[in-house]
């Protein structure tokens, strides 16, 4: 246990009541600077208030974007349900062509792959067969053995 006089202890204790005391310097110096930030005070603000008619203008011009957004979807709901699902079904056609196009595109790709694959494996093959040509008789006598056993 340390004793409660110790030069440790006692320091420790004089660093926090220095921190302590910066602290409220601290908050004296915040609440004389910002106002606002001190809770007890509450201040309320006024502001002119105009007619909705000349809000009204004054937001489209400021927004002509977010305007013609707006009644470019207005117009796409006012069309008739049956010219919006024609649109749509002309989209989806096309993407099912790309789609088979693509399709397409990776079987012949992976035809070729696969050709390609056993054209080598055949040479592998033939060369390992030229290399030890015994070997390769008593391996395929297994194999045929092998295969003779299971039928």
């Amino acid at each position: 246990m340390s004793d409660p006089n110790s030069p440790a202890v006692a320091s420790l204790h004089e660093e926090q009541a220095r921190q302590r005391s910066g602290e409220s310097n601290l908050q004296e110096g915040l609440e004389e600077t910002f106002p606002a930030s001190d809770p007890v005070s509450h201040t309320s603000t006024t502001t002119a208030t105009s007619s909705g008619a000349a809000d009204a203008a004054e937001d489209e011009t400021e927004t002509p974007k977010v305007d013609e957004a707006l009644a470019a979807v207005k117009a796409r709901y006012d069309q008739s349900s049956s010219d919006f699902a024609t649109d749509e079904l002309r989209a989806l056609s096309a993407e099912l062509d790309l789609i088979a196009e693509s399709a397409q595109g990776m079987a012949s790709a992976s035809g070729r792959i696969a050709r390609s694959e056993v054209h080598s494996l055949r040479r592998t093959i033939v060369r390992q067969v030229r290399k030890n040509p015994v070997q390769s008789l008593g391996l395929a006598a297994l194999v045929g053995y092998v295969w003779g056993m299971m039928r």
